[in-house]
């Protein structure tokens, strides 16, 4: 069977820099950082006091949710397409949402009682009681506090659901929720699935929404937040990432229209080494790079935006890898230096800054990168850089190891 060709037809974003794609491009090609402290809750103590927090808000709703249909919106609008229904499908990256703090402090409070009580000694590091939990008490009261938690924010599937009910997609919907690489992974599968003839146009894409207490809290715990604030991959000075949130959305068809860029190879693998670290020599990496340029049918490209989270011994490993698998004189840059980490939507805004590489021929840089680190050995682009490129590589690589890797032409 001959493999159906897929094209990039409408993008969208919502992010930190902008509630619109283009708006948001403008401001990563001046430069612009959107890290700034916490506003949505008291930071007192916490690993970190600073994020990329997207400006806008759906009062009442999921955020996954809302950011997600916002961006997937653009995409739709800016693909102008018609399409039977039933040959239409979605494939989304995100992870599953979680109750308010509100609600959670209550469900503590039944459990526990007075006991609960945290104190905040002059350290500024909280100190916890031993407490004894009454499962009595939770029971008899679990169901009344359970209908203070919005269904739709349990599951990661919600926000897919969502976004094929809005635009009555009866075709294939699948949500991918595998971290750092939901998103890259969830635009692979719709690839696939329009080559494959499952279906004819697809929504894809990610939604990251992270900037809440739990998470901070559980990516310091992890150590892999930046000390200082401070997101710049590559950089001698970096040492760990800066939450980010938003959503990145992709339209692709089987029919090529106006489209200016083509997806021409995947690749995933599974490094199988650690929950957190990456295989030290890169093997599950560089697996992923090689099989999207295999499938690409090319062994070079032009540019590499490269999953680049700003903790030390990820950009150490990725950069050796992209070395290995092409070089070093290929271009690579990193799109959390300026938004944070997406988690994951981080893949898929990856690709939205490789789709306008090759549509509008712009590198656009790495933020706050400015001494970069001679161990890692690649081309860096610390300002927005004008080229005619042709083929670019997206890199996103995730907790547990799962590698996904994407190759798009211009047309």
């Amino acid at each position: 069977m001959t493999r159906r060709r897929v094209f990039v037809r409408g993008v969208g974003a919502v992010t930190p820099l902008g509630l619109t794609w283009p708006s948001t491009v403008q401001r990563l090609a001046a430069g612009d950082c959107a890290v700034q402290p916490i506003q949505a809750f008291d930071t007192t103590g916490f690993p970190s006091m600073v994020a990329a927090t997207v400006p806008w808000d759906a009062p009442g709703q999921d955020r996954r949710r809302s950011l997600g249909m916002k961006a997937a919106q653009e995409a739709w609008d800016t693909a102008d397409m018609t399409v039977d229904p039933t040959r239409l499908g979605v494939f989304i990256g995100a992870e599953s949402g979680r109750a308010t703090i509100a609600t959670i402090i209550k469900l503590v409070r039944v459990a526990v009682g007075d006991q609960a009580a945290v104190e905040m000694p002059a350290t500024g590091r909280p100190k916890f009681p031993k407490v004894a939990f009454d499962h009595a008490a939770f029971g008899a009261q679990t169901h009344a506090l359970a209908d203070e938690v919005e269904r739709a924010t349990v599951s990661p599937a919600t926000v897919a659901s969502a976004i094929a009910q809005a635009f009555n997609a009866r075709g294939p919907v699948a949500t991918l929720s595998i971290a750092c690489a939901s998103g890259a992974a969830a635009i692979i599968e719709a690839t696939r699935a329009i080559r494959l003839g499952r279906c004819d146009v697809a929504v894809c894409g990610g939604v990251g929404a992270d900037v809440d207490p739990l998470m901070v809290v559980g990516f310091g715990k992890l150590r892999a937040l930046s000390a200082k604030g401070i997101s710049r991959p590559f950089d001698l000075r970096r040492d760990g990432f800066v939450v980010g949130e938003g959503a990145a959305m992709l339209v692709l068809s089987s029919e090529r229209g106006p489209a200016s860029v083509e997806i021409t190879g995947i690749g995933r693998s599974l490094d199988g080494h650690h929950l957190t670290a990456p295989h030290p020599e890169g093997d599950g990496a560089r697996r992923a790079m090689r099989a999207a340029l295999a499938d690409a049918g090319i062994p070079a490209i032009d540019y590499v935006q490269a999953h680049g989270t700003s903790t030390p011994l990820n950009d150490l490993v990725e950069a050796r890898a992209i070395a290995a698998v092409l070089g070093s004189d290929v271009p690579v840059a990193s799109v959390k230096g300026a938004m944070g980490h997406w988690i994951a939507g981080a893949g898929a805004v990856g690709f939205l800054t490789a789709y306008h590489a090759l549509s509008a021929g712009e590198l656009l840089p790495t933020a706050n990168l400015t001494q970069p680190d001679p161990d890692c050995p690649i081309r860096h682009v610390p300002a927005m850089l004008r080229v005619d490129a042709r083929a670019a590589l997206v890199n996103a690589f995730a907790f547990g190891g799962a590698n996904a890797s994407l190759v798009a032409h211009a047309l």
